[in-house]
């Protein structure tokens, strides 16, 4: 008991001497009494005034929670907002969904008008992430056609507009689209996961077809993600804390439910092994990240 209290003891002091300083935490959420929905306090992040903001993938997860597709969409983890637990804000987030998409020919997309220094993304920026949830929630309130454009971005490449990055056989769907976006893992699989729930629900060979592609794309790049005690947030090594190693697990065994690819079997397993040591190797992980890259360490969640 002494020892696991002392390297709790530990972590709280690696974490809050690296990470406040860093303006690294917890976003926050409100509730905007005028328009029903909720917004995003970003603050301060990387120097810059972010301040309130309407996130998109936000509105569409708060939507995916009512609706109660966690199960399908893997954990979403936000902060209960009690105003909005109730039928009619779902039709609200399709509401403000709709009003609010781009069109770009024969597909639609978000856009974020502020910018997220943290991940080097400046307005207008997209993400695969919020176009996958927002078209999920237009399908399950009906408005399939709204829901169709949006599945289409993703199967275009961020040069064109879009919100993949192609080449080849690979696609592999970006969380921060910007001129050299890095590969997030979490916001992959997110993606991978409402990608197969759409497909079942329209029965679009394209969208069945977006999806089987990114499964063989997870697969073959799993490995670049894997830091032999612990996993990478991104393709640009930053590794991950132990709520989003736990998320990556998580992500696995919900794909390997739904798909029973015994491929990830191998993943899923070397990954749960560290994720018994993560309470020991986090506060190292952190510190030699922060020491390798010169004081830069930046929030993840949008």
């Amino acid at each position: 008991m002494q020892i696991q209290e002392s390297i709790t003891a530990v972590r709280q002091i690696v974490r809050r001497l690296i990470l406040r300083p860093l303006s690294v935490g917890q976003i926050k959420v409100e509730y905007d009494q005028s328009r029903g929905i909720p917004v995003v306090n970003y603050g301060v992040r990387s120097g810059v005034h972010i301040g309130r903001q309407i996130n998109p993938l936000h509105l569409a997860i708060y939507a995916c929670k009512q609706l109660g597709l966690e199960s399908v969409t893997g954990p979403l983890s936000v902060p209960r907002i009690k105003e909005i637990e109730n039928p009619q804000y779902v039709q609200r987030a399709a509401d403000w969904l709709i009003s609010n998409e781009k069109r770009h020919g024969g597909f639609s997309v978000w856009e974020y008008d502020f910018p997220f220094p943290p991940m080097g993304v400046r307005p207008p920026w997209r993400s695969a992430l919020a176009e996958a949830f927002g078209a999920l929630v237009l399908l399950e309130v009906g408005k399939t056609e709204h829901a169709r454009r949006h599945l289409e971005s993703m199967m275009i490449d961020y040069r064109d507009g879009g919100v993949a990055c192609i080449g080849g056989d690979h696609l592999w769907l970006l969380e921060y689209v910007s001129e050299k976006p890095p590969l997030v893992l979490n916001g992959m699989l997110y993606c991978l996961l409402v990608l197969r729930r759409c497909g079942v629900s329209l029965e679009d060979p394209a969208v069945w077809r977006t999806f089987e592609v990114g499964c063989r794309t997870l697969k073959s790049d799993l490995n670049l993600f894997d830091g032999e005690f612990y996993t990478f947030y991104d393709s640009r090594k930053n590794p991950a804390d132990e709520k989003y190693h736990k998320l990556h697990v998580e992500q696995l065994q919900i794909l390997y439910a739904l798909t029973k690819d015994r491929d990830l079997l191998p993943w899923i397993a070397r990954w749960k092994k560290y994720q018994k040591m993560y309470a020991v190797v986090e506060p190292i992980i952190l510190l030699l990240h922060l020491i390798r890259s010169k004081g830069s360490l930046y929030t993840r969640a949008i």
